[in-house]
């Protein structure tokens, strides 16, 4: 049983994740991640329409990749993993595992209440 009661609530969807690395235009956004960037500093570092790095960058934010962070004047993504492990079973089925950066339980139910009110909400 793992130490963090929320980490099954935090585990990612693996088809996400697969369907994301996979897709070499989320590779270019999360190289060129080196610290926290808005959509068009991003959009202009790897030469990607923005509307293309909005769409990624939602695709790497639903897989638990990267954070979308907002403040009143804008918003800044980040990587928000430190490995991604896949393994394969005796069956030969695939699973992920994504570790991340420690939080504290406090910061990971914020988390999670933000996406509950985006979802609620329809954004």
């Amino acid at each position: 049983m793992s130490s963090n009661p929320l980490s099954d609530a935090l585990t990612p969807d693996p088809e996400s994740v697969f369907a994301a690395l996979a897709d070499p235009q989320c590779r270019a956004l999360l190289r060129a991640l080196d610290r926290p960037k808005t959509a068009t500093e991003l959009a202009d570092a790897v030469e990607m329409p923005r509307s293309t790095a909005y769409e990624k960058l939602r695709r790497l934010a639903d897989a638990g990749l990267v954070r979308k962070r907002e403040t009143a004047d804008e918003v800044r993504y980040a990587i928000d993993f430190e490995t991604v492990v896949v393994r394969t079973d005796d069956d030969d089925d695939l699973s992920v595992s994504v570790s991340r950066p420690s939080k504290s339980a406090a910061e990971q139910l914020t988390g999670m209440w933000r996406e509950v009110r985006s979802e609620a909400s329809g954004d």
